[in-house]
């Protein structure tokens, strides 16, 4: 179904202002997942709902979300986020990082204490319209192994970096460190499909196509070993020095086992701080309009920036209304319900 993407935020702030959030904080965690769920990331959309809401039902998610400053020193700040919603504590973090960088030149924020943080791309792009260059990770439950390993012990540990262009498509790359999201392995779990045999291994340490053998055993790192060592910085970086939750410590957003102590990392450039902006702005266009215009690789009908076919869909979203599976609609309606509600993703 396609669902207006207006109306998709209204039925999220619904939600998650029954679950206990504020009204404020509703729309920020809306809007970051109506990002994910407009570009196609469906894995970091509305799709979470549902586990919030079972996370406050067992009450092992606090809301309204009390995200904090609690170190403050010159360039540099770490966020608490009360093991609440990530996205709170993800825009304390930016707007932070943002203002301090504007005063210092390089920022960085590291936030303790928190859940799943959704698209590390919304942080990130945030900060590149300011004018800013961004690089963001997380950590999160051990779902992979490091190279050589057969057990979990590793989350996707994603990574995301944005630089601002001067236009409305930034560079902007989003990425797990894992070969694929964990996200969508649960997805073919749920739909009953099978996955390649290069994503996972089983709980034995076999490769396999099982969704569910999967989910019990591991994913592989993306690039072998390279990505393995991407995935133990992030983990020490983004947990380990923010004072969180870091290894086999982590627990899984998805399923009412604790606090997951979620820990980020978000460093901002600012790039007045090293030449004019204006500079900054034709050169970097001029970069991108000289690798557009290299000879295409067969079957390659244009060169894209990382980043730019999702925010091209996301501006095609809010023009045409956003997709969503039966599933998905049947499960936000049920919570609108379940909110009491009368508005209905489906007519």
């Amino acid at each position: 179904m396609k669902i207006d993407t207006a109306t998709l935020r209204e039925a999220a702030v619904i939600i998650l202002k029954a679950c206990g959030e504020t009204d404020d904080g509703a729309a920020t965690v809306a809007d970051s997942m109506v990002m994910a769920d407009s570009r196609g990331i469906t894995t970091h959309g509305t799709y979470l709902l549902s586990p919030i809401r079972k996370r406050v039902d067992a009450g092992q998610l606090p809301l309204p979300t009390k995200a904090t400053l609690l170190e403050d020193k010159g360039g540099t700040a770490i966020v608490d986020g009360g093991d609440g919603l990530g996205a709170i504590a993800g825009k304390l973090a930016v707007e932070t990082a943002v203002k301090k960088a504007k005063a210092n030149g390089v920022a960085s924020v590291l936030i303790r204490n928190t859940n799943n943080v959704g698209s590390l791309a919304c942080y990130t792009e945030a900060a590149a319209r300011e004018g800013m260059i961004a690089l963001m990770s997380c950590n999160a439950a051990p779902a992979m192994s490091p190279w050589g390993g057969s057990e979990p012990f590793l989350g996707t540990n994603p990574i995301a970096m944005a630089i601002y262009t001067g236009s409305d498509t930034l560079f902007s790359a989003d990425m797990a460190s894992s070969v694929v999201a964990r996200g969508k392995i649960r997805k073919a779990a749920r739909n009953g499909e099978s996955i390649p045999d290069n994503w996972a291994m089983d709980a034995d340490g076999n490769f396999t196509t099982d969704p569910n053998a999967a989910l019990k055993g591991c994913l592989l790192p993306m690039g072998g070993p390279k990505g393995s060592a991407i995935a133990l910085f992030v983990d020490i970086f983004s947990g380990l020095l923010s004072g969180s939750r870091y290894a086999t410590d982590l627990k899984s957003f998805h399923a009412p086992e604790g606090s997951t102590g979620v820990g980020a990392a978000l460093t901002v450039f600012n790039i007045e701080s090293f030449m004019p902006l204006d500079a900054f702005k034709g050169l970097v266009q001029g970069y991108i309009a000289r690798m557009k215009g290299l000879k295409k690789a067969k079957g390659f009908d244009e060169i894209y920036l990382p980043g730019e076919i999702e925010q091209k869909r996301e501006r095609q979203s809010r023009q045409e209304g956003v997709n969503l599976d039966d599933n998905a609609v049947k499960a936000i309606d049920e919570l609108l319900e379940q909110a009491g509600a009368s508005l209905r993703l489906r007519k």
